[in-house]
């Protein structure tokens, strides 16, 4: 017997993030360990103060905290209106900052993943980064991604030199030998050419040994990469980047990375993700740092590749989501001495577009209440969310847009808030433990919006458990508040299903109205929204959360055989926004490779092993390609990145079928010649 509670405390209206809140309050056995001793990664906004500040304040709870140092002097010192910082902490600390009167100047929390302290290094002290002087028209290759195969022969010059400056390894034990890092382990380039000396025998590399001994695969101790495997994502997306053969010589196009724990990638429910990546790339700016010419003694230029999506965030360039590159390198990003170093960023436009993830209430188009299907499919380990974003609001006068019901397989009853501070329900099974939950919150800053959350618990785990989630058609209702506003309502799932070389875990949730036309007169998946089409259920929107910014350059994916888009491939247009700081972006800028043909999915790039070969497809790998490409435009171009995309597509066009609308494709298709079709 399922229950819904609604909680008439007016305490929920004092949480920041409800989604961390759902997360804290599971069950231990949703955990490898009790959740009082559990380290996680937490991202945070502080407001009007320093990290040193952040730090004495929190004094009190120092045994539940831990500042990277990759965060140095400066760093900590400076104050500043928002500033994002990546922090480790338990639950007492997490729980606190996650209140809206906590005194810390704490004004956003995205709670990451669990991270075991044999990872955690809480003795670590900040090392000098000395400069590294390289040649003229050299442009640093960044790259972050998980399972890269960092001694793969096409990272290398020779037998035991790599290009690889620096590699994060996220998923290691700290060891002494190795440079000091908080978190796993730091790979200085010498740190890297002497694994490879000690791994070489007889001229061969023994791979094995060298990723066991750098850190990356310890099977006996549960350390696992998909390095490990014939084909790992990391090192696909690095060859496409920035892979030379050894025989090559290349040195002007020195790579630092990132690897990020396979175990979050694995898990990409909530917000796991995003405390790591916002660490990783603090980490890669401050190494990019580090390069200066030796005629100029001007900072290198760098190319970022970060080929992963996400349907999570607002989808209107504000957030802490599309902001990452702009914190960074925007026109208000703090400069390395006074020098400003010149840097572009390449996002893939996400693979969503037929995943049926993206709702729309828009009453101009829609005279009644909007009634989601919401099917929660079983044997799914992970947690479903869904976002429900409301149109732009001040947080003194939050409008109630509408009335939000939700309500569970075989159950009659319905769940039902408002949009209003301190609107909160639970749904609760016959043992009174609480399987999915409702509630209501603002999201302020630059994006200023009402934000409904469904969490709705796993429907299987592999311990004995009681408080399981009903697989099965959920409903979601949308009952719009009469005379209070005509803007549209955007709703997405997030996403959490397992990607391919990781064990079974997560399994996608999705709507399924009747109404939605999947299917072409041919049996072909429709890869647009047909014009009569008067289904909530919307392809256009499904643009990765992360490629919403002003600055990335967002590739989409192409067919090369067909010369058409994949269908695959996710387009704008973006949620509209009152904000000034909102992204005025229509879509993915241009259009890469992302499959040879129906058939040959994929493009072809390196395995994980030294000589392989293998196939993957999405715009995952379109957008590495574009990063290519963008490390010899990035020298002379004089405009952004985004800029010289347009410009790209006019000097080495791929003609596009059907002439696919800018929300798809951007300013049209770009040929690449990497070294699989040279």
């Amino acid at each position: 017997m399922l229950t819904w509670i609604s909680n008439h405390d007016p305490s929920p209206a004092r949480i920041i993030d409800h989604v961390t809140k759902f997360r804290l309050s599971r069950e231990s056995h949703h955990y490898s360990a009790k959740l009082e001793v559990i380290w996680w990664s937490v991202l945070i906004e502080l407001e009007d103060t320093s990290i040193d500040q952040f730090a004495i304040a929190t004094a009190n709870y120092a045994q539940d905290l831990l500042i990277p140092v990759a965060y140095d002097c400066q760093d900590r010192k400076r104050v500043l209106a928002t500033q994002p910082l990546v922090i480790y902490a338990r639950q007492p600390l997490i729980e606190r900052l996650n209140k809206s009167d906590n005194p810390y100047h704490v004004t956003s929390v995205r709670l990451g993943a669990v991270t075991p302290d044999r990872f955690l290094d809480h003795d670590a002290v900040q090392s000098p980064l000395p400069e590294i002087l390289v040649d003229d028209e050299t442009v640093v290759q960044a790259v972050i991604d998980d399972g890269i195969a960092i001694a793969h022969d096409l990272f290398r010059t020779s037998g035991t030199s790599s290009r690889i400056q620096f590699a994060k390894i996220f998923e290691a034990e700290p060891r002494k030998k190795f440079s000091k890092s908080s978190v796993g382990r730091n790979l200085e380039q010498n740190e890297i050419n002497e694994l490879l000396r000690e791994c070489t025998f007889g001229g061969l590399l023994d791979e094995d040994l060298f990723y066991k001994k750098s850190g990356q695969i310890d099977l006996a101790d549960e350390v696992f990469s998909t390095v490990a495997l014939r084909k790992s994502h990391g090192t696909h997306v690095t060859a496409l980047a920035a892979g030379h053969s050894s025989t090559e010589h290349c040195v002007k196009r020195p790579i630092i990375c990132a690897t990020l724990p396979s175990r979050i990638v694995a898990d990409t429910t909530g917000h796991d993700l995003l405390p790591t990546l916002y660490l990783a790339f603090h980490i890669l700016v401050k190494q990019a740092r580090r390069f200066r010419t030796r005629t100029t003694r001007k900072l290198a230029p760098v190319v970022f590749n970060f080929s992963y999506g996400d349907t999570s965030g607002p989808h209107d360039g504000t957030g802490l989501y599309s902001s990452l590159f702009d914190y960074y390198f925007g026109s208000n990003a703090k400069p390395c001495n006074n020098e400003i170093q010149k840097g572009w960023l390449t996002l893939p436009a996400g693979n969503s577009n037929l995943a049926r993830v993206h709702a729309l209430d828009d009453p101009r188009t829609s005279h009644t209440n909007v009634t989601l299907d919401l099917d929660v499919l079983p044997d799914d380990h992970t947690t479903t969310q869904v976002d429900i974003w409301m149109p732009n609001s001040v947080i003194d006068k939050q409008p109630d847009f509408a009335t939000i019901k939700v309500s569970a397989p075989f159950d009659i009853c319905k769940g039902s808030i408002r949009t209003q501070p301190g609107q909160h329900t639970e749904l609760v099974n016959s043992d009174g433990m609480e399987v999915a939950c409702l509630a209501y919150q603002y999201v302020g800053g630059n994006t200023q919006r009402g934000l409904v959350t469904l969490s709705i618990n796993p429907t299987a785990n592999r311990i004995q458990s009681t408080d399981l989630a009903s697989a099965g058609q959920w409903t979601v209702e949308i009952c719009r508040t009469e005379g209070v506003s005509r803007e549209p309502i955007h709703i997405w799932i997030r996403r959490d299903e397992t990607l391919p070389g990781f064990r079974p875990g997560g399994r996608q949730a999705y709507f399924d109205n009747p109404d939605y036309k999947r299917f072409g007169p041919y049996g072909e998946p429709l890869a647009v929204d047909p014009p009569d089409s008067k289904s909530p259920i919307r392809r256009s929107g499904t643009i990765s959360g992360f490629a919403c910014g002003v600055s990335p350059i967002v590739v989409a994916a192409y067919t090369e055989q067909t010369s058409l888009l994949s269908s695959y491939s996710s387009a704008g247009l973006l949620n509209p926004s009152e904000n000034p700081s909102g992204s005025p972006r229509l879509g993915p800028d241009l259009t890469a490779k992302g499959d040879d043909s129906p058939i040959l999915h994929g493009v072809i790039s390196a395995g994980s092993r030294c000589g392989s070969w293998v196939r993957m497809n999405g715009t995952s790998v379109a957008a590495p390609q574009v990063a290519r490409a963008a490390g010899e435009g990035i020298l002379d171009f004089p405009d952004d990145g985004r800029a010289w995309a347009i410009d790209a597509t006019e000097l080495c066009p791929f003609k596009l079928k059907g002439d696919p609308e800018i929300t798809r494709a951007g300013a049209g298709g770009l040929r690449v010649t990497t070294f699989d079709n040279s």
